[in-house]
């Protein structure tokens, strides 16, 4: 009823409108004839109403065949304004070529059109005009920061004279409850300096941000958000802005990227983005190779180990998006794969997703999956990654990333899959963990079957630390702010490399698109610019939170924990080769000898059986030579890179070390 009753009331507006237009057509005729006759009008125009409701009846005409009553005058802008253009013009061409066909242009003085089509255009526009401000109240308002505002209304800077800003200052005109009061607009371009948008002025540029708060401050306006209206701002001065922004006590934000955005209303605009911690990573964002990538996974079958993670459910999203002939889902956690499960079909309800419990240490189970669904490319994402857990539950760590990863690779190979990619971590470069040493030797096997398999293509692919997941420090840090605080690091110059979870996938795809003629055995791994030190992402999250670091939050530092490295290692140059067209590098780590390697697994399984975790640890020192478990009263740290490296540390490439805070799945 309240449906058919809100259509009813839109017909009566609609209605009401049309009839405006027809009068308006109707008094522009009268109103030029008017203007040219003076006070002769009557005794010298005869049947000027019949000729005025003729040249409405035409307007009528050209005002339904140009879909002009669909117009909204809530929102009348310029191609609008070209209709009624286009209207008024047909209209009065139209009426004058009748007028000389039927009576030679008697009493039609040449004038009389041109007269007509201007009234007629300023009637139509002027009432539109006049309805859109009476909407915004702007009859009401005066301009800029000078306006009276709700007491709930926020003052806000925009940084940047964008299209974006233009938007978001009309849309925050629009109706009595916007909580946005656009005091200013801050600009580094001279030419945009002094210059006046909707009456919000150009008060400077960034430098003098804290100039224009204080002035604002001084007038009783106390401003609260600086929003970055830029669609792609650089991500190194995103950053300057955060720490100057947090430093003045503003929060900073980001303006929504209306071109990316599909279903826009006005409240959708007058919500700034939080600016997370992936806008301020100091380096370009990572992108996939998506022809390579669509090319090995349009069509195809695609299995994903340990979908339920914070790696395993986005390769799941990005991989649907290619359209798969079916994408397997497979996770030991009921949970997390019910939840992938639902997200993963409402949003591509057209796609063959096949949901399978699966724990990669059970390799008859392992087995069973690959025999029945067949697929193409295999990407094993399944793991335990928190160090600290692994640390104290190593047998559990070799059972899941080592023999675990080996049952997934010896499916891949009896079953003669085409591609097998294995997701490691950086921890993997002369670890001083059991989870790093996993990896590393889980690493060893796939590259001695890469380099011995004849149908199936194994790729590692490794990075460091990815920011929001699944354990991680991020949600962590989040928690501690949200409580008020401290906030805990666990050492003032523990530093690690970071990257953001969709740029870790777009890297395990490109890793997937690398063609087959690539060397056999080597790994890639993320250019992740310059390590961050953890204690700098506390402060820089703190800052996000609209908080001041050791003011408002405080830090304190709690100690190295066992197995943690304090500073990352980098590669060595002479063992690495950067690849010009993509963000990663090449790796050619040593590889073992395949056969040592299984009799030392077949040995390492029955340690594991018998959950004797001295002889398991001690055979996985066999297979990682350069494993050195940290002394927990003495934290390890990497050598120094003008320091000799030990026979062990140089069988493997200088690579990346990161921190690890991470859940059961990337």
């Amino acid at each position: 009823m309240k449906l058919r009753d809100f259509a009813g009331k839109l017909r009566v507006w609609r209605l009401g409108g049309s009839f405006l237009d027809l009068a308006t057509a109707y008094a522009a005729f009268v109103l030029s004839y008017i203007t040219v006759y003076g006070d002769r009008l009557f005794s010298s125009v005869p049947g000027l109403h019949a000729k005025a409701f003729a040249f409405a009846v035409i307007f009528a005409v050209f005002f339904w065949l140009f879909s002009m009553h669909r117009g909204s005058w809530r929102y009348v802008s310029i191609p609008n304004l070209v209709t009624i253009l286009k209207v008024a013009l047909a209209a009065v061409v139209t009426y004058t070529v009748a007028a000389f066909l039927t009576t030679r242009g008697t009493n039609v003085p040449r004038s009389v059109p041109v007269l007509s089509f201007l009234y007629l255009v300023a009637g139509l526009s002027s009432t539109r005009l006049a309805y859109r401000l009476l909407m915004e109240r702007a009859f009401f308002r005066p301009s800029g920061s000078e306006r009276s505002v709700p007491r709930k209304t926020v003052n806000v800077l925009l940084y940047g004279l964008t299209d974006n800003a233009e938007s978001f200052i009309r849309a925050s005109r629009r109706g009595a409850a916007s909580e946005f009061n656009v005091v200013g607009i801050l600009d580094d371009s001279i030419l945009s300096q002094a210059r006046i948008v909707h009456g919000v002025k150009v008060r400077g540029d960034f430098a003098e941000l804290k100039n224009v708060v204080q002035r604002f401050k001084k007038k009783g306006i106390v401003i609260s958000e600086l929003i970055v209206t830029q669609n792609a701002p650089d991500r190194r001065h995103l950053a300057e802005v955060v720490e100057a922004s947090a430093h003045l006590g503003l929060k900073a934000s980001r303006i929504p990227d209306f071109t990316e955005t599909s279903l826009l209303t006005n409240q959708t605009i007058l919500q700034p983005k939080t600016i997370d911690l992936g806008d301020l990573l100091g380096r370009p964002e990572v992108t996939a190779d998506f022809e390579g990538v669509a090319r090995l996974i349009n069509g195809k079958a695609i299995l994903v180990t340990g979908a339920g993670g914070s790696i395993g459910s986005e390769l799941c999203r990005q991989i649907a998006a290619f359209g798969p002939q079916r994408l397997i889902l497979t996770d030991s956690s009921e949970f997390h794969l019910y939840l992938l499960d639902m997200e993963i079909r409402g949003k591509f309800p057209q796609l063959n997703v096949v949901t399978a419990i699966l724990d990669v240490r059970e390799s008859g189970r392992v087995d069973n999956i690959f025999a029945e669904f067949k697929p193409d490319t295999v990407f094993h994402a399944a793991a335990l990654k928190h160090v600290p857990l692994v640390e104290a539950n190593a047998v559990e760590g070799i059972k899941t990333n080592l023999l675990g990863t080996r049952n997934v690779a010896d499916a891949a190979v009896r079953h003669d899959i085409a591609n097998f990619v294995m997701i490691s971590t950086d921890k993997a470069v002369n670890p001083t963990n059991v989870m790093g040493a996993t990896k590393r030797a889980a690493e060893a096997y796939c590259q001695s079957l890469d380099v011995g398999s004849v149908k199936t293509r194994f790729k590692t692919v490794r990075f460091g630390n990815v920011l929001g997941s699944n354990g991680s420090v991020v949600p962590r840090f989040q928690e501690q702010i949200a409580n008020g605080g401290p906030v805990t690091v666990t050492h003032p110059e523990i530093v690690r490399f970071f990257m953001t979870i969709p740029e870790a996938v777009c890297l395990v795809l490109n890793a997937s698109a690398v063609q087959s003629e690539e060397k056999r055995g080597t790994i890639m791994v993320l250019d992740m610019g310059k390590p961050v030190r953890i204690v700098d992402l506390a402060e820089r999250m703190i800052q996000l939170a609209g908080l001041k670091p050791y003011v408002d939050t405080d830090i304190v530092f709690t100690g190295l924990r066992p197995g943690e490295k304090l500073y990352e290692e980098l590669f060595d140059p002479s063992e690495v080769q950067k690849d010009p067209k993509e963000a990663y590098f090449i790796a050619s780590p040593r590889v073992i000898d395949k056969e040592l390697l299984h009799k030392t697994l077949t040995t390492l399984l029955d340690a594991v059986q018998n959950e004797d975790r001295n002889r398991a640890i001690a055979l996985l020192k066999h297979i990682v030579p350069e494993y050195a478990p940290a002394s927990p009263a003495s934290p390890a740290s990497p050598a120094s890179p003008a320091s000799p490296a030990s026979p062990a540390s140089t069988a493997l490439p200088r690579d990346m070390d990161g921190p690890e805070e991470m859940g059961r799945g990337r």
